[in-house]
C-alpha cells in the first residue's frame, strides 16, 4: 500500500473497509469492534445487543433484459443482466461467440479508451460498458453477469436512466458476504496537460467536475455534488451522452458513432443543441460524472473521497483507476491482522445509528 511520511508517522493512502452481515440459523452474526481485534458474536433476533447489522453485497433478485443499437459498432444486440454468486463483480459473456467468452471488468482489462470505455480478454472484447457500469455503481449492484449477443453493450437513449430501470425492475437481494468499499487516505492525482483529475479524503462520495466546452453557448460549467442512490437515479442517471456536430465526419473516418442518431445522443451544433430540451442545463457535465462513476467501478468496490475533475475523460478516469489499483496492490491481505496500516470501516444498516471504525490492527 502507498504511504505518506508526516510527523514521523507513516499514513497509508487507501484503507480498505469491510462490511459484514450473515443472517443465518436463530440469529443475527456482527461484527464488533474492540480496541485492537475484531471478532464476531451472535444475539438473537430481538434481544439487545452492541454488535450492529452491516451492510453486504448485493446481486439482483432475477433476470432482466433489454435490445438496443452500439453507439460505436452500429449493431443491434440483446442484453441479460443476471444475478451472479458473491466475489463475482461485473461479468461480461459474449453469448455469440464459440465458447461464450467471459470479460470480467477489471482495470486490467480495459483496452480502449477512445470515446468509450473497451475491456477485453484472450482477444474478446466488449465497448462501451460505462454506461452501464455507471448505473451497476450507483444503485449498488455488487454482483452480476452481463450476457450480450454482440461486441458492444447497447446506447437505448445515452444515459444510464434505462438501466437504472432495469436494475429496480430486476430487484436487489442481499447476498451473505462482506462488501467492501475504499477510503481515500492521502490525495492522489493524475494530469494529462490542462486536464486533471484528483481524489481526496472526505466522509462521502462527492464529486467536483469543471469541463471548458470550445463553444460560445457552453463555456466553463461546473457541477458539484454528494452521491447517494437516490441522488444518482435522480440528478446523474438520466444525463445523456453528446457529441458536437463539427466532430461527426471525425468520428466516421475513426470508425466511431455509427449507431449514433439524434434518439440516442445530444448533439450540439453551432447554433445550440439540435434535438432538445436538455434535461438538465448543466446536462453535458453531468454526464461526464456519469461516465466517470461507471469508470471508477472497474475497481469493483465503491470509492469514499472527494473526486476533483477539470477536463477529464476516459482516459484521465481509467489513469486514476490504475493509480488507485497501484496502491492496492501494495496492500495486506483483507482481514490481515499483521498489518498495522488496514483499518476496518463498518456502516450499520439500522437508521440513525453511527458508523464504526476499528481501532488500527
Amino acid at each position: 500500500m502507498g504511504s505518506f511520511q508526516r510527523s514521523g508517522k507513516i499514513l497509508p493512502v487507501f484503507s480498505i473497509g469491510y462490511k459484514w452481515a450473515d443472517n443465518s440459523g436463530n440469529g443475527i452474526t456482527f461484527a464488533k469492534l474492540n480496541a485492537g481485534s475484531v471478532y464476531l458474536g451472535r444475539a438473537a433476533r430481538g434481544n439487545q445487543c452492541r454488535g450492529k447489522p452491516l451492510s453486504h453485497q448485493r446481486t439482483l433478485e432475477r433476470s432482466v433484459g433489454c435490445e438496443g443499437i452500439g453507439l460505436h459498432t452500429g449493431q443491434r444486440v440483446s442484453m441479460t443482466l443476471k444475478p451472479a454468486p458473491v466475489h463475482s463483480g461485473v461479468v461480461f459473456q459474449r453469448l455469440d461467440l464459440p465458447g461464450t467468452p467471459l470479460i470480467e471488468a477489471r482495470p486490467a482489462h480495459v483496452v480502449d479508451t477512445q470515446n468509450a470505455t473497451t475491456v477485453a480478454k484472450d482477444g474478446t472484447s466488449v465497448r462501451t460498458i460505462e454506461h452501464l457500469m455507471s448505473a451497476l455503481a450507483g444503485t449498488g449492484v455488487d454482483n452480476v453477469q452481463v450476457d450480450l449477443t454482440g461486441p458492444e453493450v447497447p446506447i437505448l437513449d445515452g444515459s444510464a436512466a434505462p438501466f437504472v430501470e432495469l436494475l429496480r425492475r430486476a430487484g436487489l437481494r442481499r447476498q451473505f458476504a462482506p462488501k467492501t468499499f475504499l477510503k481515500v487516505r492521502q490525495p492522489i492525482t493524475v494530469e494529462m496537460g490542462t486536464r486533471s483529475l484528483r481524489i481526496v479524503p472526505s466522509e462521502r462520495l462527492k464529486v467536483i467536475y469543471t469541463m471548458c466546452f470550445d463553444h460560445p453557448l457552453l463555456g466553463e460549467q461546473t457541477v458539484a455534488m454528494q452521491l447517494t442512490r437516490e441522488r444518482y437515479a435522480r440528478d446523474v442517471a438520466p444525463s445523456r451522452t453528446y457529441g458536437f456536430l463539427r466532430d461527426l465526419d471525425l468520428l466516421a473516418r475513426l470508425g466511431l458513432a455509427k449507431g449514433g442518431s439524434l434518439e440516442n445522443a445530444l448533439v450540439i451544433g453551432e447554433e445550440g443543441v439540435l434535438n432538445g430540451p436538455l434535461r438538465f442545463p448543466d446536462e453535458l457535465v453531468r454526464h461526464k460524472i456519469l461516465d466517470l462513476l461507471g469508470d471508477l467501478y472497474l475497481l469493483g468496490k465503491p470509492l469514499v473521497g472527494t473526486i476533483i475533475a477539470h477536463g477529464a475523460g476516459h482516459k484521465l478516469h481509467v489513469r486514476l483507476v490504475h493509480r488507485i489499483q497501484e496502491h492496492l496492490g501494495l496492500e495486506p491481505e483483507p482481514l490481515s491482522l499483521s498489518a498495522s496500516v488496514v483499518e476496518q470501516w463498518v456502516s450499520p444498516l439500522l437508521p440513525g445509528t453511527a458508523s464504526l471504525k476499528a481501532a488500527v490492527i
